[in-house]
């Protein structure tokens, strides 16, 4: 299947590397198909989450494992109701293209699985009564 991305262009992938996200993402209840696509090889942490009905249409995702190995990815599962398998990401945000103000959403985590058929299954989650912030920056400042 070809997947158009207006960020890394026309993208050869395989049916079964498609995740479904079957309640869309919170507030997009028609994003339900999307694939994880390498950012770069220097920045391995770092996915992108292109969705397959729009080339305009995906998130920076960081894998939240190897940034923050204390976040409570338990937690993040528990309420995606997913095994302890899934993988956590958090949605990354690049204020005005500027990577050194770049923060991640620890408080709506993107947690993804395999279904019993093999096929990923994704779901975006909100952590009630956390500490967690929407706006964590990636890097800290020296001022």
């Amino acid at each position: 299947m070809i997947v158009n991305s207006s960020r890394l262009g026309e993208v050869t992938v395989k049916a079964d590397d498609l995740i479904s996200f079957p309640t869309g993402f919170i507030g997009l209840p028609e994003w339900q198909s999307a694939v994880l696509l390498p950012f770069s090889p220097e920045a391995p942490l770092l996915a992108w989450l292109q969705f397959t009905h729009d080339p305009d249409a995906a998130f920076l995702l960081l894998d939240i494992a190897g940034f923050a190995p204390d976040y409570d990815a338990c937690l993040a599962r528990q309420a995606a109701e997913m095994d302890e398998a899934a993988r956590v990401f958090t949605i990354v945000a690049v204020p005005s293209g500027d990577f050194t103000r770049a923060t991640t959403n620890l408080l709506a985590p993107v947690v993804v699985t395999a279904n019993a058929s093999g096929s990923p299954l994704g779901k975006q989650v909100v952590l009630h009564d956390t500490i967690y912030p929407l706006r964590h920056p990636l890097f800290r400042s020296d001022d």
